[in-house]
């Protein structure tokens, strides 16, 4: 059967008519945004809809996602996602629909992903796979969106994902790479200090990491300092337990004064001469991710400039 979208949005009223047979107390409709999602045929399903369920709750959304494999037609269904609010009576309800197209076939999938965007809405696209996020074929459906996030954490040097991301950041969308958010915590807690010092420009900076390859949070943070003098290196070769970051220690010295961080298990060690104390990290999921990133749909000139630089950090010899 020929895929398109008004088959598509029939099967989506279809089964609000039915939930709304079945449900007493009533059902919100609830839809702030269309996000489409690009995965490869083989991407754990379970994963994804644990991901997808939580950013429902605080980004409701018609929520598209495209598996794309070596071989097949295109293929479609639609379905409702359902939650009941602690306390509460009344189910919250979004809409997923579920495409699988080969690279072949993909051609066809951008008309129907048109005719199911949700009008006057934001279009967003989370591609945690950054080789498939950067294929030509996909392309047209990355046109759709203002928004295209993706994920080069998985890559474990810089220099392997850049290309990728500096041509993807040269189109018609804002684009968002995840491991940016990741470092999330090491800017803002740098930029608090840097604050509380009184200064505004780093002399040096040394920045460590486990694993081997220049992590991209790494790069992104040396980038983002942009001090006189950068220092980056690998502190161990073993890389750090699931969820836990790459980067070590992040050492600045500005106005005479070295101000370290330093991981320690899943806490950080704030030092300042002899002052030392420390903060928790949190383990960041996926989805405590794409809620920061989907909750800001204009420029980041912060991450932007960060992108820029890495190119110079690596210039720079590591």
């Amino acid at each position: 059967m020929e895929v398109d979208a008004g088959r598509l949005l029939k099967e989506l009223d279809e089964n609000w008519r039915q939930l709304g047979k079945g449900e007493g107390s009533g059902v919100l409709r609830a839809c702030a945004m269309t996000l489409i999602v690009l995965v490869r045929e083989g991407a754990d399903a379970q994963e994804l809809g644990v991901t997808l369920a939580d950013i429902m709750h605080e980004h409701p959304n018609r929520t598209i996602v495209l598996r794309v494999g070596e071989v097949g037609e295109v293929v479609a269904r639609a379905n409702l996602q359902c939650w009941m609010p602690f306390g509460g009576r009344q189910q919250i309800c979004c809409e997923q629909i579920e495409i699988s197209a080969s690279l072949e076939t993909l051609g066809a999938v951008p008309p129907v992903l048109f005719g199911l965007m949700v009008a006057d809405l934001p279009v967003a696209v989370w591609c945690p796979d950054l080789e498939l996020a950067d294929l030509p074929e996909l392309r047209p459906v990355l046109k759709l969106a203002s928004k295209v996030m993706v994920d080069s954490s998985a890559t474990l040097d810089i220099r392997e994902a850049l290309p990728a991301l500096q041509r993807l950041s040269t189109e018609s969308w804002r684009l968002a790479d995840l491991a940016w958010a990741r470092a999330t915590r090491w800017r803002e807690t740098v930029a608090q200090l840097a604050c509380t010092e009184g200064w505004s420009k780093a002399d040096e900076a040394e920045i460590t990491w486990a694993g081997e390859g220049i992590p991209p949070a790494a790069a992104y943070v040396g980038a983002w300092i942009n001090p006189g003098r950068l220092v980056m290196k690998c502190d161990t070769p073993e890389m750090p337990a699931a969820g836990v970051g790459r980067i070590k220690s992040v050492c600045v010295t500005a106005k005479g004064r070295q101000v370290c961080l330093r991981r320690e298990g899943t806490g950080v060690a704030i030092e300042i001469e002899r002052l030392r104390t420390g903060m928790v990290f949190p383990l960041l999921t996926d989805a405590a991710l794409l809620h920061e990133e989907l909750g800001v749909f204009g420029q980041d000139s912060q991450y932007e400039r960060a992108l820029a630089g890495v190119q110079g950090v690596l210039d720079a010899g590591v």
